[in-house]
């Protein structure tokens, strides 16, 4: 058991960093605390974090032609909060506040969604960046902003254009109304050819698995 348990502290250790190479091996000791820690490390290891480009995913919603700025951000918020009630992922939307007159930065929670405005002179696109290169592989970028989603790239990060996720905010909006759970939703899936395809690269596989847990 010992054994077992030494293996399971590396193993989350690796997938999720500080969050076990902090606790000491003689911890380990209180089983039950032991279960409750690896649930938890496998929901943190399983769980995407989404950044999204909010006005260029805004761009994309043409249903929302003929609102106001203000009524438009509350709701591409709505539609979140109900893609994050079926699919649990963190979700942060980055908007652009270069015309603000804000000194700072300034970020907020809503609902459980973090919301976070540039300051005044600067443009979201920076933000976004600065999180493709802090955060790598941990995030999920939406934007179709070429210059911006190239550089998430480069950086290991996995990008999805604002056209391809607002299909998939509009399914989930009626599985919402609906009262379709995550579980329900296998058959959600995008019907390819059957046949001998070309080996997907790295790359290509590592943004595929990525899309399908959206």
């Amino acid at each position: 058991m010992e054994i077992k348990i030494y293996a399971c502290k590396w193993i989350f250790a690796y997938k999720i960093g500080r969050v076990i190479s902090e606790i000491r091996f003689r911890d380990l000791g209180n089983i039950s605390g032991v279960e409750n820690l690896l649930l938890i490390c496998y929901f943190n290891s399983m769980a995407m974090h989404l950044v999204i480009d909010g006005y260029n995913l805004i761009g994309a919603m043409a249903d929302l032609a003929g609102m106001d700025l203000e009524e438009i951000r509350e709701e591409l918020l709505t539609r979140l909060l109900a893609y994050k009630r079926l699919k649990k992922h963190r979700i942060t939307v980055v908007f652009d506040g270069k015309k603000s007159g804000n000194l700072s930065r300034s970020s907020m929670n809503q609902k459980g969604i973090e919301v976070i405005f540039s300051r005044d002179g600067e443009e979201a696109d920076q933000i976004l960046k600065e999180m493709a290169k802090n955060k790598r592989q941990g995030i999920t970028l939406v934007t179709s902003d070429r210059a911006v989603a190239s550089f998430a790239e480069a950086h290991g990060a996995i990008t999805i254009p604002s056209e391809e996720f607002d299909s998939k905010l509009a399914y989930v909006g009626y599985s919402d109304m609906k009262g379709i759970t995550d579980e329900d939703d296998e058959g959600y899936a995008a019907t390819v050819k059957k046949g001998n395809p070309r080996r997907l690269s790295k790359e290509e596989r590592k943004r595929l698995k990525r899309v399908k847990k959206l």
